[in-house]
């Protein structure tokens, strides 16, 4: 498999001063262009199917993330978010469309992005601020196994290598197995692909004992899963879910699959990225506010009626406050 690298110094990095650092993660739930792809399985998002998901929809769909993407970059004096994790992808058109939207010019956003084997087409992304963040080398690592994948595809975890804020780490963006079936029947999927991701890595910590993680995605498991433990990472958003909040509601229950986790190590370096907080993002646009899904996530389509929401997750984030005199995150 070839690992692809950016020379750095063919990018710019603009260094802003005193300002927080973000990095995000989104479940975009369903973010498809309307073009019937003859090898996914998307006839749902088309102009001819049941959904009416046509040129209006689409845009809709776009816009909202954009505005999203907007406000997390807006959080606690930050100039644009500098790096998020994006799931739940079509294609790179949609990517394209997406820093595109007029909300998002001015920051020149750029992306990652591979094409999995998923049945459904959908992929993982990241999106990136040139001005936080410089990628030096990326690639898809596959869950495709015999035994725990042997009746349909899933997505691949994207690993990205780069320097954030003059740091240098190691991202994994993951969007794992569902619950289909039962989350009891499905679990050991997802402790298949918490095994790939800790396998990952412990080849870069081979070379780079100090190595930073940033390991962030849809876990479509809990804090206190297994799955998730196993990784042996900060995660900074255990409290949150002891606490009952959640990113992603069903049958009025919340849980908080979507996550971003740390190098347990991570605390110990004395830089801009040690003070750090974990938000769930929401605004009231994103809430639901009536029928069966009233105070959920507000999601783009109720079955085949369309809601003109943004997702059936909220997204989450790390803010990362610039180390100053007397300076901590509460």
């Amino acid at each position: 498999m070839k690992i692809y690298f950016i020379p750095i110094f063919l990018l710019i990095l603009i260094k802003l001063p005193a300002q927080s650092i973000i990095v995000g993660f989104y479940n975009c739930e369903n973010f498809y262009d309307t073009t019937d792809q003859l090898k996914v399985i998307d006839e749902d998002f088309t102009p001819n199917s049941q959904k009416n998901y046509n040129s209006k929809a689409y845009a809709i769909k776009s816009n909202h993330l954009a505005k999203v993407i907007y406000g997390m970059g807006k959080m606690d004096n930050s100039n644009g978010i500098a790096i998020i994790g994006l799931v739940e992808i079509e294609n790179k058109w949609v990517l394209e469309k997406l820093i595109a939207e007029p909300i998002l010019q001015k920051y020149h956003y750029r992306y990652l992005h591979f094409d999995s084997k998923d049945q459904r087409g959908v992929d993982v992304a990241l999106i990136y601020n040139p001005s936080y963040f410089e990628p030096y080398q990326y690639k898809p690592y596959s869950l495709t196994d015999a035994e725990h994948f042997n009746d349909y595809a899933t997505r691949d975890i994207l690993y990205v290598k780069g320097r954030l804020d003059e740091e240098w780490v190691h991202i994994l963006v993951n969007h794992w197995p569902s619950r289909r079936g039962g989350s009891f029947l499905s679990n050991s999927k997802r402790i298949w692909a918490a095994n790939i991701c800790k396998k990952i890595m412990d080849s870069v910590a081979i070379i780079d004992p100090q190595a930073k993680f940033i390991v962030m995605g849809d876990f479509n498991d809990n804090p206190n899963n297994a799955s998730i433990k196993s990784l042996e990472l900060l995660n900074p958003f255990f409290t949150l879910f002891k606490n009952g909040y959640g990113s992603i509601a069903f049958r009025d229950s919340w849980s908080l699959f979507d996550q971003i986790l740390l190098s347990r190590h991570w605390s110990q370096y004395n830089n801009s990225l040690t003070n750090y907080k974990p938000i769930i993002y929401t605004i009231p646009d994103m809430i639901e506010t009536q029928g069966k899904y009233q105070g959920y996530p507000k999601r783009t389509y109720d079955g085949d009626r369309f809601r003109g929401g943004y997702s059936d997750h909220f997204p989450v984030a790390l803010i990362f406050k610039p180390i100053l005199s007397g300076n901590t995150l509460k």
